[in-house]
């Protein structure tokens, strides 16, 4: 059973905390600030063959919570092939993206990848909550900046699954060209989407 450790080599350490139990080994760096939490957490399964890399915000209000979760993982139950997925609480919705035809190279950059596109969801909601703090720096070390390149690499892996119907909504069923123009319009999905071409474009 192999380990994938990359949160603990892009993680601003001052903030980056390990927590190990008998059943997982888990790495997370969080951000509390009045009504907002963020979180970004790898986790190691030491039970079986499990990985999720998780990027959680939750806004609370007076009588609800709003809560986003993006994440890269696999796991041996249900959808078993490794994949990204997105709750979409707003829309009761769950997308997912499935990555075929990777080793085990090809999976690491594209978690590295999902690394440098969480920029981009942390900056959104320093924006939305009015946070002052630099998230960027509170979250990741300068070594981030390295992962341009993983970035681009899954969002070909992203484009490539849409186009073979590995897009796919809570039912299972492959998102068509009109979901995902709707889907696209979404913060959450957008940076992850913006560059998935259709045939019309």
């Amino acid at each position: 059973m192999k380990f994938i450790y990359v949160l603990p080599e892009y993680a601003n350490s001052v903030h980056l905390e390990n927590n190990q139990s008998r059943t997982t080994d888990e790495y997370t760096v969080s951000y509390a600030e009045n009504n907002s939490y963020i979180e970004l957490t790898e986790t190691n399964s030491k039970i079986g063959d499990e990985y999720s890399l998780n990027l959680k915000s939750a806004k609370y209000f007076a009588e609800s919570t709003e809560v986003k979760e993006s994440m890269i993982h696999h796991h041996k139950k249900g959808h078993k092939l490794r994949h990204l997925q997105f709750k979409l609480q707003s829309q009761r919705e769950t997308i997912r993206i499935f990555l075929d035809n990777l080793d085990d190279e090809d999976y690491a950059r594209c978690i590295k990848g999902f690394l440098h596109i969480s920029q981009d969801l942390i900056q959104r909601e320093m924006k939305d909550n009015k946070i002052k703090e630099d998230l960027i720096k509170y979250f990741f070390n300068e070594k981030i900046k390295e992962l341009a390149n993983e970035r681009k690499y899954l969002l070909e892996k992203i484009s490539d699954a849409f186009g073979s119907g590995q897009i796919t909504d809570m039912k299972d069923e492959s998102v068509d060209k009109n979901k995902l123009l709707e889907l696209k319009k979404d913060s959450q999905l957008e940076p992850f989407l913006k560059q998935v071409k259709m045939e019309e474009e």
